[in-house]
């Protein structure tokens, strides 16, 4: 990937959706079909041979860092409103983005284990996000389980097996796509800006509550993948990196999508800060990188 074209196409995505939400209109509409797409395309890059290599330990510990740690950082969130804290937690819990095998490489991590999580938590997610939303806030509102499950398998599972299916029919094909990944950032691009245009009246309406939740996100998003890199130490410095990144970058255009489906564009504040922290975390993650 060129130099700085990720941070860029992030810093992009930003610019346009808080500035020209208008245009964003033009494709924010296909935002589950481009988060498919995501998936697709993270999927082709996975190796059976990778998954085999990682060390189940190391992976177990990471998924309890990324499924059971991260929810439970939510629930100083249950003082403010309901719907501030369950976007929150579906942000918290949602699985490892697909740039953690990128950047656990980048970092100098262990890009195996890298695929290993962002695969693997992906899959899961389809299990333990509505466990965890049931278990942390069935109580504080209703909560519609069918459309979580229907995002899920559209956005997760769908996606995948077709993935597998391509790998297997036209696998030169699939080469071709994993060396010209670079362009895969339009798509990435499409995504955020979208998902930052539709949540930009929102934000315009409650600028210093999304100031303080973007800045609590950071906090937390760091707070939780700092422990993780020291409890991942155990193991050897380039799994700590992995465990740092898996945990602090979660696929925060997944949880937007799942909370706007359940409760529509006002909810989505929280979901908006969590991406715009993780936007920066990985921007820094990728300038860091550059200069080590």
């Amino acid at each position: 990937m060129s130099r700085y074209l990720f941070s860029i196409t992030i810093l992009l995505s930003i610019a346009v959706g808080l500035f020209f939400p208008s245009v964003t209109l033009l494709w924010s509409g296909y935002l589950i079909p481009l988060l498919a797409m995501l998936m697709f395309f993270s999927a082709l890059r996975v190796e059976r041979k990778e998954l085999y290599k990682t060390n189940p330990k190391e992976l177990l510990a990471l998924l309890f860092f990324v499924f059971v740690i991260m929810p439970l950082l939510s629930l100083p969130f249950k003082l403010s409103q309901p719907l501030t804290f369950i976007g929150v937690l579906v942000a918290l819990s949602s699985p490892s983005a697909a740039a953690t095998a990128f950047f656990s490489s980048f970092l100098g991590g262990d890009a195996m284990l890298g695929v290993s999580i962002s695969f693997i938590a992906s899959l899961l997610s389809i299990v333990t996000l509505p466990l965890t939303l049931q278990l942390f806030a069935g109580t504080t509102i209703p909560i519609d389980q069918s459309k979580i499950l229907v995002i899920l398998l559209e956005v997760i599972l769908l996606p995948i097996l077709i993935a597998l299916l391509s790998k297997k029919l036209f696998r030169k094909a699939v080469d071709v796509i994993n060396i010209h990944r670079d362009s895969q950032l339009i798509v990435m691009f499409l995504v955020a800006s979208g998902t930052i245009g539709i949540g930009h009246e929102i934000i315009v309406s409650n600028e210093y509550q999304f100031i303080e939740l973007t800045a609590a996100m950071l906090v937390i998003l760091l707070f939780g993948a700092t422990l993780a890199y020291l409890f991942g130490k155990r193991y050897r410095k380039k799994a700590a990196i992995t465990f740092f990144v898996g945990t602090g970058v979660k696929n925060a255009t997944l949880a937007f999508a799942i909370m706007l489906e359940l409760f529509g564009p006002l909810a989505v504040l929280p979901l908006v800060a969590n991406l715009i922290a993780q936007c920066i975390i990985m921007v820094l993650f990728e300038i860091f990188g550059n200069r080590s």
